[in-house]
């Protein structure tokens, strides 16, 4: 199975309508949680992100997922064992990843770097990395990038924040990322991308990411599809 990585930006749902049709096209458990949530920016973010992730699997046959927790509070899909799903979400944008293998995925708006909290919780070769960039614009597109990429191998992984973030380590080199755990025993592999002032990292295990590419999907098109 291909992998597929679509972002969607949320800026679209600020038009009433456009957010009342994916409202209704979306499954009663997906609007059940939009109701759920009090601001804002947090309906539209659920929102998105569960019609982003909904279209993503009605093509692949699967409408109206009900979705759930497993023992370790990673969403996942009864009865689909081979169809795994991962969701992210910051600001603007929202971030879906399927695949037939544990998948992970993190988008985060690229702000000012968080040092303090790196030199805390990063590994020591991450956090000297920050260091020896220096203060501004390049400091923080690394400490996001770190961010991103060790949250998605938390997300694929799927013990969540249970594990440290200084129990591994990403390095980011010429050749691609290398990941050094001793987390999980499996082969996982990562790859990032940067957009629109926003880091996007996915991890994958056991599955190659050779090819893999970020796609943008558009919520009027979702609308449509999910009708």
């Amino acid at each position: 199975m291909e992998i597929r990585l679509f972002c969607a930006d949320l800026q679209a749902l600020e038009d009433p309508a456009l957010f009342r049709q994916l409202y209704e096209g979306v499954s009663e458990t997906r609007r059940a949680k939009v109701d759920r949530i009090r601001t804002g920016l947090g309906r539209l973010q659920s929102l998105g992100a569960g019609a982003l992730l909904e279209a993503s699997l009605a093509e692949l046959g699967v409408r109206a997922p009900c979705p759930v927790e497993d023992a370790n509070g990673k969403p996942c899909l009864p009865g689909r064992a081979g169809l795994c799903f991962n969701l992210s979400h910051s600001g603007a944008k929202v971030l879906c990843a399927v695949s037939d293998r544990d998948i992970g995925c993190d988008v985060e708006r690229i702000r000012a770097a968080r040092l303090k909290l790196a030199q805390r919780y990063f590994c020591a070769e991450e956090y000297e990395a920050l260091l020896r960039c220096g203060e501004g614009p390049a400091r923080d597109a690394l400490f996001y990038r770190y961010w991103t990429l060790k949250e998605s191998f938390l997300k694929a992984v799927g013990t969540g924040l249970r594990i440290p973030l200084n129990a591994f380590c990403v390095l980011p080199e010429a050749s691609g990322i290398t990941l050094r755990q001793q987390v999980d025993p499996r082969h996982f592999e990562l790859r990032d991308f940067t957009a629109e002032g926003y880091r996007f990292a996915v991890c994958s295990a056991e599955r190659p990411l050779d090819g893999l590419c970020l796609r943008t999907r558009d919520f009027t098109e979702i609308a449509a599809l999910l009708r």
